[in-house]
């Protein structure tokens, strides 16, 4: 019995081709040669890509351009996804500027990605979810004023909130507002509680600027030691007279 021929380049296009093979044979040697062509996106796959934009709900930073603001708006409309109005309710903020404001410090302390306006408008470009890691914010001055990177800082939140198992006492005229330390330490897991606190003070306990968890949040550590000249030793009759945090 004869084996068939073994295609070897030209020398089998010569010889073997013209006696052996059929011209169907000789274009499925052709076809093998040839790139594959990409497998196309099934339907069902692009439908779960376009389905997640419904679950993003982007909050807008104040001091962003009132242009750029409605231009983003359409693209939400477009994409199907929508606008929170407050930074809990959110998947995203977006800003393309460091100001430390409520919004970005409760935005960071949950990890949540803090976002340029060209992430969204990425994905109105492709329609689909774009990665946020390329589109964090990056301020290099602010940054190094603070001693913090954005990705890092980010990182850290998610994996352990800064406050998680401790629990604190606000003062009452505290700075700033009561109100905005108080959703902090909220976004950081920790808790507010008076009477825990009461018998601590009465014998002397530290007490700390509100900087300890304003900066402690941008760099996700509490520096107790950078903040010792605010440490102060007071009694519980004292404590509402006090602007510092503990």
């Amino acid at each position: 019995m004869l084996a068939s021929p073994v295609c070897m380049g030209n020398e089998y296009l010569r010889q073997s081709c013209k006696k052996n093979l059929s011209k169907s044979c000789l274009m499925r040697e052709i076809s093998s040669l040839s790139p594959t062509e990409p497998e196309p996106i099934s339907p069902l796959k692009d439908l779960r890509k376009r389905r997640d934009m419904s679950s993003i709900r982007v909050l807008f930073s104040h001091h962003l351009d009132e242009d750029i603001i409605k231009r983003q708006k359409k693209i939400l409309a477009r994409l199907g996804a929508s606008e929170a109005i407050s930074i809990t309710d959110a998947t995203h903020f977006i800003t393309d500027q460091f100001v430390r404001t409520r919004n970005i410090l409760e935005a960071i302390a949950s990890g949540k990605p803090v976002v340029t306006h060209l992430w969204l408008k990425s994905i109105g470009q492709v329609k689909v979810h774009v990665d946020e890691e390329a589109y964090l914010l990056r301020d290099t001055k602010k940054e190094k004023e603070f001693g913090f990177s954005m990705p890092v800082t980010l990182a850290r939140a998610r994996k352990l909130p800064l406050l998680q198992g401790r629990r604190v006492l606000i003062t009452p005229h505290i700075k700033p507002s009561k109100e905005t330390i108080s959703g902090l330490v909220k976004a950081v897991h920790g808790q507010e509680d008076y009477r825990i606190c009461e018998p601590f003070l009465e014998k002397g306990a530290a007490v700390y600027s509100s900087e300890l968890l304003l900066n402690g949040i941008v760099i996700q550590k509490l520096e107790y030691e950078r903040y010792s000249d605010f440490i102060i030793h007071m009694s519980s009759k004292h404590i509402h007279d006090k602007k510092d945090f503990h």
